[in-house]
């Protein structure tokens, strides 16, 4: 028998589902997928959050895009990934686009709601407030179709995904995992030397 509470779970992870695209080329974290890789030399890394109604929530949980973005160049960086500013980006063969993507469904509202002793209500952020998310991390490089081998098209070569339902501060462990993903994948195509 299925109590409320395991219901309430099943509804915002089937919305994530639903939140996710269906794509018609799928790139993944498969050998040949890997083997696209081999020959990049430098990321240009993208953050995309879509959550701008809780940006106050975000902030507080080191979830912005600029603290992402800067969390995952020095990530890729310390492993030996070269990571250059999308500015100083020649897109070129050699070159690839990190796009991550993040978006959180929300259960709850994001604050508990307070009486006052005069019945004021009162607003706060509830720290320990679960949230649905789905972090979708997919490299984008320079390709071309072999019924046109001249043209250049930009296509995701390799992706991954995390999906769950966790605390905001505990999120970014999260994107520290698929970030790694990424670092296994890039360097076992591309060893140190």
């Amino acid at each position: 028998m299925r109590t409320k509470r395991n219901a309430s779970w099943s509804w915002p992870l089937f919305l994530v589902s639903l939140m996710m695209p269906v794509l018609v080329c799928h790139a993944d974290d498969r050998a040949p997928d890997r083997a696209s890789l081999r020959g990049a030399k430098t990321v240009v890394v993208k953050v995309h959050t879509f959550e701008r109604d809780w940006a106050t929530e975000l902030e507080r949980a080191g979830l912005t895009e600029s603290f992402l973005q800067a969390s995952i160049e020095r990530q890729l960086e310390k492993s030996g990934i070269t990571v250059i500013a999308e500015e100083a980006s020649k897109r070129d063969v050699t070159e690839g686009i990190l796009n991550v993507r993040f978006k959180l469904v929300d259960p709850e509202p994001p604050k508990k709601t307070f009486l006052t002793a005069e019945d004021e209500e009162i607003k706060r952020f509830d720290p320990k407030k679960r949230y649905v998310y789905a972090i979708r991390l997919n490299f984008r490089q320079l390709a071309s179709l072999r019924r046109n081998p001249e043209g250049m098209i930009s296509a995701i070569t390799w992706q991954t995904e995390s999906v769950g339902m966790r605390r905001l501060a505990l999120i970014r462990e999260d994107f520290e995992s698929v970030v790694n993903n990424f670092i296994d994948a890039y360097l076992s195509e591309n060893p140190r030397k």
